[in-house]
């Protein structure tokens, strides 16, 4: 896999999320101040991805009409799909990080990061290595 390759896995995963988040905080009251934030600032993450691939002529993989996260009838479905998002992206992440160098490797590394402490915000458990299997 290439770095391009990963950038745009993680910006595809970044398009699910921004369509994620308003679907939680729309169905469950009691997460919707946590998913107005989360939609913030993984809006800011797609945003700054599709600058990265557009100034590197690249054309950026586009968002899907829906995305299948499963039943989201309970809170507890709600959490798990966005812990599993969550994951996902710490996982693209650090594919990224695996595949760059220079600057784009230490961006690469802050949205693992991110990724990471965001499921723990979302009911998760810290793991020793986030983004690996």
């Amino acid at each position: 896999m290439t770095s391009t390759e990963a950038m745009q896995d993680w910006l595809a995963l970044e398009h699910e999320a921004v369509w994620l988040y308003p679907v939680i905080g729309a169905r469950f009251d009691a997460l919707t101040e946590r998913a107005r934030t989360s939609y913030g600032q993984h809006r800011a993450v797609r945003d700054r991805l599709l600058f990265r691939l557009h100034r590197m002529d690249i054309e950026p993989v586009p968002t899907a009409l829906t995305y299948d996260v499963g039943r989201l009838v309970t809170k507890a479905q709600a959490l798990a799909a966005v812990r599993q998002v969550e994951r996902d992206i710490a996982a693209a992440c650090l594919t990224l990080a695996g595949e760059s160098v220079g600057e784009l490797r230490t961006y690469a590394t802050a949205g693992l990061r991110r990724a990471a402490l965001a499921e723990l915000t979302w009911a998760g458990r810290p793991t020793a290595f986030p983004g690996l299997p």
